[in-house]
Order: C-alpha cells, then sequence, then structure tokens
C-alpha cells in the first residue's frame, strides 16, 4: 500500500475514533421514567414513585421508615432536553450573581441553589440534582399553635445563592455515580440512624 493511501486510511479511522468518542462523552437525555429506574437500580428510595411531575425525590434506603433520622434528601429535575437544562442552568446562574451582587464561576459540578432548602446544583445533560436533608426541611417553616398558620421559620434558606462546601460536587458522590454511570452498583449506601429530637440545623457551606 503506498504511503499516501495508508495516510488516507489512518486519517479516515482517527475521524472515526474521534467521533465515536465523541459521542459517548456526549450527555444522554433522559426520561423521568429513566432517571427512576437507574436511581432504585442503584438502592435509592424513590419518595414520590407513582408522580407524573419532573422532580423526582430520592432518599437513602430504608429512611422512609425510620423517625426522628437525619436523612438525606435528593431532587432530581428532569427538564424538556438538554438545551433547556442549560438554559435553566444559565437564568439561575445569573439570578444567583444578580442576588449577591457577584460572579461565581460557571460550573455542572457545583452549580447554583435551585430549591429553597436545597444546596448546590449538579448538571448532567437534561438532569440537575440538589440535596437537602429532612431535619433542614421541616426547619423551614413552623405552625403557630394558636391561629395554626404556617409561616416562615428560617427566611435565610429562601435566599438561593451558591453552596461553597468545597466538596468534588455539590451533591453527593454516589448520588453523581448513579446518574453517570448506568451500570453503577450501589454496594455501601449509609444506613440513617436514629437520632436525638430533631433541631434545626444549616446545611454545611451555605454562604449565609
Amino acid at each position: 500500500m503506498r504511503p499516501s493511501v495508508i495516510g488516507l486510511a489512518a486519517a479516515a479511522f482517527l475521524g472515526l475514533l474521534f467521533q465515536a468518542l465523541s459521542a459517548g462523552a456526549a450527555p444522554r437525555d433522559m426520561s423521568t421514567f429513566e432517571v427512576r429506574q437507574q436511581f432504585a437500580s442503584c438502592g435509592f428510595e424513590l419518595g414520590n414513585p407513582s408522580s407524573s411531575t419532573p422532580f423526582v425525590v430520592l432518599r437513602d434506603p430504608g429512611a422512609t421508615g425510620l423517625r426522628g433520622a437525619n436523612a438525606r434528601i435528593v431532587m432530581a429535575i428532569i427538564y424538556r432536553d438538554t438545551s433547556a437544562a442549560t438554559a435553566a442552568h444559565r437564568q439561575a446562574h445569573q439570578d444567583a450573581e444578580t442576588r449577591l451582587g457577584e460572579q461565581w464561576a460557571w460550573s455542572d459540578d457545583h452549580g447554583p441553589q435551585l430549591l429553597a432548602g436545597y444546596g448546590g446544583s449538579v448538571w448532567r445533560g437534561n438532569v440537575a440534582l440538589v440535596q437537602s436533608s429532612s431535619r433542614t426541611l421541616a426547619s423551614m417553616w413552623t405552625v403557630d399553635a394558636q391561629t395554626d398558620e404556617a409561616r416562615v421559620a428560617r427566611p435565610e434558606l429562601f435566599d438561593l445563592g451558591f453552596d461553597s462546601s468545597g466538596g468534588q460536587y455539590g451533591v453527593d458522590r454516589d448520588f453523581v455515580a448513579c446518574l453517570d454511570d448506568p451500570t453503577y452498583a450501589q454496594q455501601a449506601l449509609p444506613t440513617p440512624q436514629a437520632a436525638e429530637p430533631p433541631s434545626p440545623v444549616f446545611l454545611p457551606g451555605r454562604p449565609w
């Protein structure tokens, strides 16, 4: 085979290899059903298994049956497609910067807060993850014993910004690993332990 032919063949092979690698690295849009199935296969509990909304509540296994446990709660938000997710990410980032009056680096691993009471966001394709805890969410509201009216107990949790906890991701690694890798098999999920009577706690690393 002549050198020119060898060169053309090598170039064609490298081009196909690059396309294959690029396609493999591209985020894949997922349906709400697929997200539910993927996290269920990793051993997580689904807090709203029959819901038709684009919000999927994820908990540690066994957390639902333990009273007084400060369990992790992750919300998966499924957007129409990656473009819609990117637009939502950009808008939330800009809103948080405006609210704080300072600029933050763009990141899919440490995105802005999206929901009151939850930490920073992790973005993969058309899915965003945010994390909180049962105690934090329970501490957001209080009920007046005389009027039976619900009132905001922790208004600071409603001021959305960025989570500066400094971890690898804005959400615990096991949740991110499950979303990143469909073949991920959860080996040792932490089991929530019974706790003292619930008391208000702050999520680590919040800017306030």
